[in-house]
């Protein structure tokens, strides 16, 4: 049997060569956000609570998670790839905080229907012990239980509508967050397209004339401070004069607004998509009568 023999120089070449498809077989390095991102789309996929309350926000999270493992598959190492990741990740973390709103106020609903309905068993029975007394005391209770039906009923509806409106929990009442896709860059004037948004949140207020409204406008930070602060103010006055022509019955003493500017991003401001994430108006409505509290 023949042994073969290389030279030297063709060893060296296959070596290379060997090392050369070791490396190139071997998948890059993510960065830590991209590391971040991952687990936070895992976690929240594997809610499910988020499954069930939030899916259209789960798979914009996995979406953005994609593009992120696009750019380190090709190899990018730029920003991009570390705005992707970012972006995704608060993407699945602000799924899972709408799960949990919802699921905390379908909690609250069902707790309020079973406290009403306690209450409804209470009163029946004393109607029964009472029934033989008069049959004015009979209506009378008849009566006080539909009015706790239709306050339940109403209760539910209210939850149902802005569950519509994709309203969230917070300590400062019900927060409807409308983004920069309601004007054109640099504007203040409402878009037609944002009109039926515009619309549903003015029935829901039309059909609850007890409840207060603060109107807050948003930028990033292009631009000079004072310039973002007029801007949103003027976005802010834009969407509340939406709300007012929509519903001429609407009291204007019931609808505040505030312009923010730069001041409250939720994003830092590093990339064009984080900085559409900061140009937004917040409507904050409240849970009664009384004024929706000013930021801190």
């Amino acid at each position: 049997m023949k042994t073969l023999t290389l030279s030297p120089k063709t060893s060296t070449l296959l070596l290379t060569g060997l090392l050369l498809g070791a490396c190139a077989s071997t998948p890059p390095t993510p960065p830590p956000a991209l590391v971040d991102a991952r687990q936070a789309v895992a976690n929240a996929a594997a809610d499910p609570m988020v499954r069930l309350h939030a899916p259209l926000e789960l798979k914009t999270a996995n979406d953005s998670l994609s593009r992120a493992n696009a750019l380190l598959l090709k190899g990018d190492a730029s920003s991009d790839l570390d705005s992707a990741a970012y972006v995704a990740a608060q993407q699945a973390r602000s799924a899972t905080a709408v799960a949990q709103a919802k699921s905390s106020d379908a909690a609250v609903l069902s707790s309020e229907a079973e406290r009403e309905r306690a209450r409804a068993d209470q009163r029946g029975r004393e109607l029964e012990r009472s029934r033989s007394q008069t049959g004015v005391a009979q209506r009378q209770a008849a009566a006080a239980e539909q009015v706790s039906e239709r306050a339940v009923a109403v209760a539910r509806d209210a939850q149902a509508e802005l569950a519509a409106l994709q309203a969230q929990k917070t300590e400062r009442g019900m927060l409807v967050t409308l983004g920069d896709v309601l004007f054109e860059l640099n504007r203040a004037e409402v878009k037609p397209a944002a009109q039926q948004s515009l619309r549903k949140l003015a029935d829901f207020l039309q059909q609850y004339p007890q409840r207060q409204v603060l109107v807050e406008g948003h930028t990033d930070n292009s631009g000079g401070a004072a310039l973002n602060d007029a801007l949103s103010l003027r976005r802010a006055d834009a969407v509340r004069a939406a709300l007012l022509a929509t519903h001429t019955g609407l009291d204007a003493a019931r609808i505040a607004t505030v312009g923010h500017g730069e001041r409250f991003p939720v994003a830092d401001n590093a990339s064009a998509s984080n900085r559409a994430m900061n140009r937004r108006v917040e409507i904050y409505i409240s849970e009664n009568e009384q004024p929706v509290r000013p930021r801190r």
